[in-house]
This record gives C-alpha cells, sequence and structure tokens, in this order.
C-alpha cells in the first residue's frame, strides 16, 4: 500500500546526526591514543627471533584495527552528513509545498 505523504521530525533526525559526529570525535580522540600506546611496546615480546615474528604480527593487527577504527569514525562522519542533508532536503521540499500552495 503506498503512502500518501512523507514526513520526518527534522529535531530528532538533526540531534542523531550530532550524536554521530560527536561520536566520531571521540573516536578519533581514542583511535589516535590506541595506536600510540598499542605499537609501543618496545622488548614486551623478547628479543628472539620468534618473538620478533610474533611482534610483527602484533603490529600489523594494531594497523589493521586502526585503520578499520578509522573506517568506522568516517562512517559515523558519512551517515551524519547523510542525515543532516535529508533533514535540508525535506524542509526544503517541505518549503517550496507550502509556498506552492499558499502557505496553507
Amino acid at each position: 500500500m503506498a503512502h500518501e505523504h512523507f514526513s520526518i521530525h527534522p529535531a530528532p533526525v538533526t540531534a542523531l546526526a550530532r550524536d554521530f559526529t560527536a561520536s566520531s570525535e571521540r573516536l578519533d580522540d581514542r583511535i589516535s591514543t590506541f595506536a600510540t600506546r598499542a605499537e609501543n611496546v618496545n622488548d614486551a615480546f623478547g628479543v628472539m627471533s620468534e618473538s620478533t615474528e610474533v611482534l610483527s604480527q602484533y603490529v600489523e593487527m594494531t594497523r589493521q584495527t586502526v585503520t578499520s577504527l578509522r573506517q568506522l569514525s568516517a562512517g559515523l562522519r558519512h551517515y551524519a552528513a547523510g542525515l543532516q542533508y535529508t533533514v535540508a532536503s525535506y524542509q526544503g521540499a517541505d518549503s517550496t509545498q507550502t509556498q506552492q500552495f499558499g502557505g496553507k
């Protein structure tokens, strides 16, 4: 069954976009801290050849984790931008419709 109209409530959608943006910013700060601390393990794995291999694997895993977290943060920013665009588009269309129908 098709709906005759579509509407959103801009305030909650805008609030959600702000939440996504704030979460992304907090995540960015934590990613930087994690990346700095996680790779600074010095001799934690020892100096034997097996240990250096494990260290190499650990560093690679850490880098992949940081990359994934950065992608998550970017995704949150993109969702926020999409929600903001949706609100702006809805308000623009709503304004246009209001003008076309004489403010009724």
